[in-house]
């Protein structure tokens, strides 16, 4: 019952990007920030300080730099990217690329030896050598073992059935045994391990931190950061020896409330502007990491600003009867994003923004210029950046704004 409830509560107002997206990227980038020195990332497991800059781009040569981590293993039940769950930024948690590769697809359970990991993660520990083993588990160091259980008790609460989330995702169980990634079952073990580690290993400062600053991203939040104790009350009546002597039933700290709402659009503050800053549309291949990301001179509340697309005709995109809304607040520290899947490589094409109010504020295009016909930037003519993509653009590169003031690109 409690699982169900705190489902519904986690599903509201869920922002979700895609994988490949530059936004995964960045919120990973605050999530996971090394306090003591912004330049750096702390790699889950290893507990490293990795320059945020060296992520890995999938070469060989790369062993020392830091990757996207699936605590729980995305070929446990949700393998493809379309899945919401692949992507679930509480899930996904910066580590060592060597460590991260060496857990590979291992359940979480107690004991194994060490000798693999000697010279990159302090406490990290393995049983098997092959899926096929009877047993293929990993166990973390103690620092990083709360976080894998409550991260795991999430992911168990957040995907729970097809008829409760999206894109037909796998129902998640966490179970005590082995488990298997090829089955096609979203199962993983091993549950009473992941129960004593929750209990020993209290909920962190950072780990309440980085609760709230993928709440700042993605809308929701980990129930079991905020409140420990529900654990118990999920798995209290068929693991009772377990929550004895267990540390994690003090009382919880209240997690910051969300705002109610204003009921007209924020006022922008005088002076303030905003405008389409960066995106990205085409690049060799299939086309990746499709974005528009919105600048900003001062602190301004985007919260229902909205994206529109202009096809070369000057009627808006089909797909905009439901425009991109955008979240959270803007400022000049922090650009906002949207995620796209089928920005058109051919133009001219237009891209314009509103504000909560419908006011438009920026009308850019690409490889032409768009007169609009229809939708809020009917009557007017883009501004065309005079730079674009194509099928030898590489995937990490886009267009951005480098001076508002004369409004050239790169």
């Amino acid at each position: 019952l409690l699982r169900g409830t705190l489902n519904a509560i986690i599903r509201k107002n869920y922002v979700r990007y895609t994988y490949t997206s530059k936004c995964v990227w960045k919120a990973l980038f605050e999530a996971d920030i090394d306090e003591d020195n912004p330049s750096n990332v702390i790699a889950i497991y290893s507990n490293s300080r990795i320059p945020k800059l060296n992520r890995d781009c999938g070469k060989a040569k790369q062993e020392d730099n830091w990757n996207k981590e699936h605590v729980w293993a995305k070929s446990h039940g949700f393998p493809s990217k379309n899945d919401f769950a692949h992507s679930d930024l509480h899930n996904l948690v910066a580590a060592d690329k060597s460590v991260n590769g060496k857990r590979d697809t291992r359940d979480f359970k107690k004991g194994g030896t060490a000798t693999i990991y000697e010279d990159d993660c302090d406490g990290c520990k393995q049983v098997g050598d092959n899926v096929t083993d009877e047993q293929y588990s990993f166990e973390p160091p103690d620092d990083a073992k709360g976080q894998v259980a409550r991260i795991m008790f999430y992911m168990y609460t957040r995907y729970n059935g097809t008829g409760n989330n999206e894109n037909d995702t796998t129902e998640l169980d966490l179970v005590d045994r082995k488990t298997e990634s090829s089955d096609g079952k979203g199962e993983f073990g091993y549950l009473p391990d992941l129960l004593k580690w929750h209990c020993k290993h209290s909920v962190t400062p950072r780990e309440r931190r980085r609760n709230d600053i993928i709440q700042s991203w993605q809308g929701n939040r980990n129930p079991f950061v905020d409140r420990p104790e529900y654990v118990e009350k999920i798995w209290g009546d068929r693991y009772p020896s377990i929550f004895e002597d267990c540390n994690n039933t003090i009382p919880p700290i209240d997690p910051p409330t969300t705002p109610t709402p204003p009921t007209t659009p924020p006022a922008t503050p005088p002076g303030a502007q905003v405008w389409i800053n960066e995106f990205h549309y085409d690049n060799a291949g299939r086309d990746e990491d499709e974005f528009v990301e919105i600048g900003c001179n001062s602190a301004v509340d985007v919260s229902n600003y909205k994206i529109f697309l202009y096809g070369k005709d000057g009627t808006k995109s089909k797909e905009d009867d439901e425009p991109k809304r955008l979240q959270g607040q803007c400022t000049p520290d922090k650009f906002v994003f949207r995620d796209y899947t089928k920005l058109t490589n051919s133009g001219p094409r237009g891209v314009a923004l509103t504000d909560a109010s419908g006011k438009l504020l920026d009308f850019i295009s690409y490889e032409g210029t768009v007169v609009a016909s229809n939708g809020p930037a009917a009557g007017s003519s883009s501004i065309d950046v005079g730079v674009s993509q194509n099928s030898s653009t590489r995937r990490d590169q886009s267009i951005q704004l480098v001076n508002k003031v004369g409004a050239t690109t790169t």
